[in-house]
């Protein structure tokens, strides 16, 4: 979900078959307190054990019921303790899957996640698993045993140490107004912690779709609308808004109390949800910020709710303009003579943002299928920091991300002043990122498209998909 005036934000790798709801229930998992290492029925550990006590029991002394050790020997003996124990810390595994929790709310919420992380080559890989979705880690830097995850084009980064058991350490996002700081831990997971944690016990659990009603806003605001299955004995779902849906949660149902999930470095989220007089209510998540309440109604038959404003050209007969930079470093125009008589699918977005993530597989789709019949895609961004050289940079991490081949643009920072005078200038009611626009080989604006639902949405995810083919179909006849 993204919108103009907060840079909530992710990517996830994608396919156009029609996605399974749910999926194995692979991340969401719980790390156990008691970990992976220092087994007590570990052979070398029980060595250790059995050193450390002896010491301690009779470290060199003369009442010893054995002959006393003379100093030398003494020395060794610790030594050789010493190593033992330092055997039972194991080393940061090469490849495998973590589980982990990362705390939101001051400490107060904890969500739990799952990644899948190669540290074989100079060039580490991994990604973030909720449910079946992967969502890539762009950059993964290793110093000893120091681990940093970069997200560049969110402005965050996570840094985590390993104790011989764990990964401990921070989740930060940097803005101008301050950072926000999440403490996580994780470790290799066994296999046996992820499944049982996700299990949801009792037989009630609010399955269905519903209209969400977020604290102060009145019956006749709400634009939202929850859906939530069970498959696997775990509980996924997603709230649909206006800008676009907030990516798949996965949790589960135990004594009558809900919780589900989403981390992918982008986004940290939780909802907690309780039923009181019939009712199911909840508290609302983000990264560190102040949970927001909400109601939820039923609604079987309830789609996505019609969006309350709807974006328009302000003048209808005037072509949309645009001028951006190029990953190359040119400055590209609307005007230029690569646009003339063609079709154009412009995709205004921003590398933080989620919902752009997940449209960018389809556009590319279009601009493959149709670009021999006059089509060109070309996204605009904008983005959090005005530094050319860091936006060429994060335009290039998301092009890599997905394979994507359309043009894409740097049109600048987030900064109100830039996006009046390069958008709202020329739209009515701009309010979502991303926005796309499908312009004829007129210039002229022909649909306006608000915001994107993606794969954890189901069948709203797959009716966008027809819809912009549809759409595509049209500009180039």
């Amino acid at each position: 979900m993204g919108n103009p005036s907060s840079s909530g934000l992710q990517t996830r790798a994608m396919t156009y078959s029609p996605p399974r709801r749910g999926g194995v229930a692979r991340s969401a998992g719980v790390v156990s307190s008691a970990g992976p290492v220092g087994r007590a029925d570990h052979p070398v550990c029980a060595v250790a054990s059995l050193g450390a006590s002896t010491i301690q029991a009779s470290p060199c002394r003369a009442r010893a019921s054995r002959p006393p050790l003379r100093a030398g020997e003494c020395g060794a003996f610790l030594l050789l303790a010493l190593l033992v124990l330092a055997a039972c810390s194991k080393a940061m595994p090469e490849q495998a899957t973590w589980a982990g929790t990362i705390e939101l709310a001051q400490g107060n919420v904890h969500v739990p996640f799952h990644m899948v992380l190669d540290l074989r080559s100079p060039k580490p890989t991994g990604y973030f698993l909720v449910g079946d979705e992967k969502t890539p880690i762009p950059e993964i830097t290793r110093q000893g045993e120091s681990l940093t995850f970069g997200f560049s084009e969110y402005g965050a980064e996570m840094r985590g140490t390993w104790d011989g058991g764990q990964l401990n350490g921070t989740y930060a996002r940097h803005r101008r107004q301050g950072d926000t700081l999440l403490k996580f831990s994780a470790a290799p997971d066994l296999g046996a912690t992820s499944r049982s944690e996700l299990r949801s016990s009792g037989a009630e659990f609010p399955s269905g779709k519903y209209q969400v009603y977020f604290e102060g806003e009145a019956r006749n605001q709400s634009a939202t609308v929850a859906t939530f299955w069970m498959q696997e004995e775990s509980l996924y779902g997603t709230f649909i808004a206006p800008d676009g849906d907030y990516g798949l949660l996965v949790g589960n149902v135990s004594g009558g109390k809900v919780q589900v999930n989403r981390f992918t470095g982008w986004q940290a989220i939780a909802m907690t949800l309780g039923k009181k007089d019939q009712m199911w209510s909840g508290n609302y998540y983000f990264q560190n910020d102040k949970p927001r309440g909400f109601v939820l109604f039923p609604q079987p038959n309830i789609d996505a709710l019609p969006i309350p404003k709807q974006t328009t050209m302000k003048n209808p007969d005037a072509p949309f303009t645009f001028e951006g930079v190029s990953i190359s470093g040119d400055t590209i125009r609307s005007s230029d003579d690569r646009f003339k008589g063609k079709s154009l699918i412009v995709d205004i977005m921003g590398t933080w943002c989620h919902n752009c993530l997940d449209s960018g597989p389809l556009l590319d789709e279009l601009q493959k299928r149709y670009g021999n019949n006059g089509l060109q895609v070309v996204g605009i961004s904008f983005e959090i920091s005005d530094d050319v050289e860091l936006a060429k940079k994060n335009l290039q991490l998301f092009k890599d991300r997905n394979g994507l081949t359309y043009t894409m643009l740097f049109c600048g920072s987030l900064d109100d002043e830039n996006v009046n005078k390069r958008l709202r200038s020329q739209l009515n009611n701009f309010f979502a990122y991303p926005t796309t626009l499908f312009v004829g080989r007129d210039g002229k604006v022909r649909a306006i498209n608000s915001g994107f639902k993606g794969p954890g949405t189901g069948e709203e995810y797959q009716a966008q998909i027809r819809e912009f083919h549809e759409l595509a179909e049209k500009l180039v006849k």
